[in-house]
């Protein structure tokens, strides 16, 4: 019975999981209609001896009032929210890991330790948040001044055209720019790269007996299981014997 219970809740997991993919996919092609039906090839005139052709989505037939709305809605829906809700839910988390590290009582060195911890991982989310406001600002400002600005074809300059150019490449390089900004702010994350990107060994590397932690119990494991008794004699003449049992526990 529990058998048939769980086979039968997989299968309609499994069947919304579907019917999502499909709904979304279904939605995508709606929504990209408008532009596939659209779109065309325009000519615009730079002097009287140069032009260029570019696909254009946003009919002449159609007004002005279309391309209008459209920058608008990708510039709320693409931009405006995301960025509202990554930095409401990154700041609460990043305000929470600030009070929680106030919250930890006493001075010991691993509470010190987990405190700046917990600063850096709160720096870096908020890194990720000026990151992605960064990336894609210059394009959806760019985008708003050509649409909305009555004359925006006749002000379009090299910096405009500059600022277009670094919009578009920006947007795509977001991707990319998550992990240098993930290399700037955590200590952990650099380590490592910088151990896989130079083919640097994991064992020893600086001043003797700084061993990480994993590596000293990988040497006490590997030596506990082969010693059984180790004498020792005190400077005071007194003699006891300490047994290493399996379990790691001593007996005197």
């Amino acid at each position: 019975m529990k058998l048939f219970f769980f086979s039968g809740g997989s299968k309609r997991a499994t069947r919304l999981t579907v019917a999502t993919a499909i709904g979304i996919w279904i939605l995508a092609a709606l929504l990209a209609t408008p532009a596939y039906v659209g779109s065309y090839v325009r000519a615009f005139v730079v002097n009287p001896t140069t032009q260029f052709l570019v696909c254009y989505p946003y009919p002449v037939e159609w007004g002005e009032g279309y391309p209008r709305g459209i920058v608008l809605m990708r510039f709320l829906v693409y931009y405006s929210l995301p960025l509202a809700v990554i930095a409401l839910f990154y700041i609460l988390m990043a305000r929470h890991l600030v009070l929680s590290v106030q919250n930890v009582p006493g001075e010991m060195q691993g509470t010190q330790r987990q405190m700046r911890a917990r600063r850096k991982v709160a720096v870096t989310v908020l890194a990720f948040v000026l990151v992605f406001a960064a990336c894609f600002l210059p394009s959806h400002v760019f985008m708003m001044w050509f649409y909305y600005c009555p004359t925006a074809q006749e002000d379009y300059n090299g910096w405009w055209h500059a600022l277009r150019i670094i919009g578009f490449c920006l947007s795509f390089l977001n991707s990319c720019v998550n992990p240098i900004a993930l290399y700037c702010t955590s200590g952990i994350f650099r380590k490592h790269f910088n151990r896989y990107l130079l083919c640097r060994s994991s064992s020893t590397h600086g001043p003797r007996g700084s061993l990480s932690l994993s590596t000293s119990r990988r040497l006490h494991s590997s030596r506990k299981t082969n010693i059984s008794m180790v004498p020792r004699t005190t400077s005071v003449g007194r003699e006891s014997s300490i047994r290493l049992l399996n379990n790691g526990s001593s007996k005197l």
